[in-house]
């Protein structure tokens, strides 16, 4: 009897789909990230500066891999991609700074330096003036569909992003990453082989 209400749920969760049904995973980065130090902290501007988010090698001015996405079914086949991330920032100090943030997507296999731009790209990337003693909102937002040539980065291998924040200025600032988002979108019925 078990077996046979699990069917007819299935058939009647099946039959309410349709070839332009797209399902949607929404992956919370922040929550698995591997370098949580890296989310909030205070930084000194000697000028000039980079810093990479989510750090992966355990230094934030260094460049890396980023953080890698991988396991998902189907990731060669995706309908869509998007990405939100959210960073506040205060300057702390006495001068002023400026911000630009460039949203990176790579392939699995670009484990030293998404930011390079070799076989890596630039999704989003805004700017952002702070005075001293001013808070602000760094948004990175940008949305994918099915034949952007960026997608092709996203394979069954999986894929990386990462956040690269440019500072230039002579002051301090305090940051705190509060929304790391990348959305999957997959229509079930492009799973179909076509005969």
């Amino acid at each position: 009897m078990k077996k046979l209400l699990l069917l007819l749920a299935t058939l009647a969760v099946l039959t309410a789909c349709s070839a332009h049904t797209v399902v949607v995973a929404d992956l919370d980065l922040l929550s698995f990230a591997q370098g949580t130090e890296g989310l909030e902290g205070d930084l000194t501007v000697p000028g000039s500066m980079q810093v990479y988010i989510p750090d992966a090698d355990d230094n934030l001015a260094t460049p890396d891999g980023g953080e890698l996405i991988s396991d998902l079914p189907a990731l060669d086949e995706l309908h869509g991609l998007g990405i939100d991330v959210v960073a506040d920032v205060e300057n702390t100090g006495s001068g002023p700074l400026d911000l630009q943030a460039d949203f990176r997507l790579a392939p699995a296999s670009d484990s030293s330096n998404i930011y390079d731009g070799a076989g890596d790209t630039s999704l989003t990337n805004t700017s952002l003036h702070l005075d001293a003693g001013a808070s602000g909102r760094v948004h990175l937002e940008a949305h994918l569909q099915k034949g952007d040539p960026a997608l092709d980065l996203v394979t069954s291998d999986g894929f990386r992003v990462g956040v690269e924040i440019q500072v230039s200025g002579s002051s301090t600032i305090h940051y705190q990453v509060t929304g790391f988002h990348v959305v999957l979108e997959q229509r079930p019925f492009d799973l179909i082989p076509e005969p």
